[in-house]
């Protein structure tokens, strides 16, 4: 009897990878005499936005990155209008340029994703540092129902506005409370991003909350090649970057290791940036696509060396949970799939590996057959709730 099993990640790939940009939103801060550090999202396509420098200076260097932008619904409070620089902030809604614009990512492959309402509130408005001088919004809902129906608000107006549905999302600077996952786990999401994890080898993903919602980790930093030498905008820490310089090469050495461990162990790899280096504090903003792009490149030509699938956080979790929720069962030439997970919104493809050349041939006459990947025989087929039947068939080589 062939033995089949279902395949780690799609396609039989070794790993997982997503960029995820933080802040993606109608907002403009004009701190720099160049417009796509200034922008946030506020350009949308624009020649000159923050768009179209990622398309420019990696999309095109590496068109296999999917990206999942985590976009706060409401005018971005950590955009601070007291700030002395010009600055713009819209809500989903507000621009018909901008729902559109989202549609468009959405069209191209990557994600759009839950970042929260206005993001939370500063301490101080007139101080525009957000240094001990800002609540981020999940440190604020001292009511569930209240965190529930904010939340809920913006997986509607992503819905009405844009089209889109959203099912997935991240705590604004990872900070939370006791109520925050059963907020999360009340409004229906697939997935949701709660803590960082930076090269910690902790496991990759988790579940919580009765819906079983995929944790999904954030696990290294996109300036983790540039981190020693990049300028700040902070006199005292430059200074020392003055001094750290010089390391940055043997600390690279560290990070590449970082890389091929998870890849290794088959995680899943998440790569942390922003949108944009500009803050109202004329400050650079830590982790930034713009300051960080040499990192990028370093980080991606060296993961083309590895067997990685790259893939939107949704597409990522929602594999995983097919992955985890069902069982295969092999008798003789006849194989079931199982699933018996939290409902799925759609039928998503399942992975199945074996030795041998082999072919499923699905009760209704459909045949998948497979394809050598990673030493291995593989097959991708479409699995939703409940069983799935096939026979296999031993094909020659």
């Amino acid at each position: 009897m062939m033995e089949v099993s279902i395949a780690r990640w799609f396609d039989n790939h070794q790993c997982a990878s997503v960029l995820m940009i933080d802040d993606l939103s109608d907002a403009y801060i004009g701190v720099y005499p160049e417009s796509w550090k200034n922008d946030w999202g506020n350009l949308c396509d624009q020649p000159g936005s923050a768009w179209r420098f990622l398309e420019e200076h990696l999309l095109a260097a590496f068109p296999e990155i999917r990206i999942t932008f985590f976009v706060p619904y409401a005018r971005h409070n950590v955009v601070n209008e007291n700030a002395p620089f010009e600055t713009r902030k819209y809500g989903v809604g507000e621009r018909a340029e901008f729902s559109a614009f989202l549609r468009k990512l959405a069209a191209l492959g990557h994600e759009i994703a839950h970042h929260g309402s206005n993001h939370g509130r500063y301490i101080d408005p007139a101080n525009v540092s957000t240094y001990r001088n800002f609540v981020h919004e999940w440190e604020l809902f001292d009511d569930e129902e209240e965190g529930i129906e904010v939340t809920r608000r913006g997986i509607e107006l992503f819905r009405e506005h844009a089209g889109i549905d959203v099912v997935g999302g991240k705590y604004c600077g990872y900070r939370q409370r006791d109520n925050s996952a059963a907020i999360i786990d009340a409004c229906g999401f697939e997935y949701w991003c709660s803590g960082v994890n930076f090269l910690s080898g902790e496991p990759g993903v988790g579940y919580f909350g009765r819906h079983s919602v995929l944790d999904f980790p954030t696990n290294f930093p996109g300036n983790a090649f540039v981190r020693l030498s990049y300028r700040t905008g902070n006199l005292r820490k430059d200074r020392r970057k003055k001094l750290t310089r010089f390391l940055q090469p043997f600390y690279n050495i560290g990070q590449y290791r970082a890389l091929d461990a998870l890849c290794d162990a088959g995680e899943i790899i998440s790569v942390q940036e922003h949108i944009s280096p500009a803050t109202s504090s004329g400050l650079t903003q830590s982790a930034n696509i713009v300051s960080d792009m040499a990192s990028l490149h370093r980080l991606y030509r060296h993961l083309r060396g590895r067997s990685v699938w790259h893939a939107n956080c949704r597409d990522i979790a929602r594999y995983a949970r097919l992955r985890d929720g069902t069982t295969l069962v092999m008798d003789d030439d006849r194989l079931t799939l199982r699933y018996t997970g939290t409902p799925l919104a759609e039928a998503c493809e399942l992975s199945l590996v074996a030795t041998d050349p082999f072919e499923l041939v699905a009760g209704d006459g459909r045949r998948f057959g497979s394809r050598t990947k990673n030493g291995s025989e593989v097959a991708n087929i479409p699995v939703g709730c409940g069983e799935s039947r096939f026979r296999v068939v031993r094909r020659d080589g």
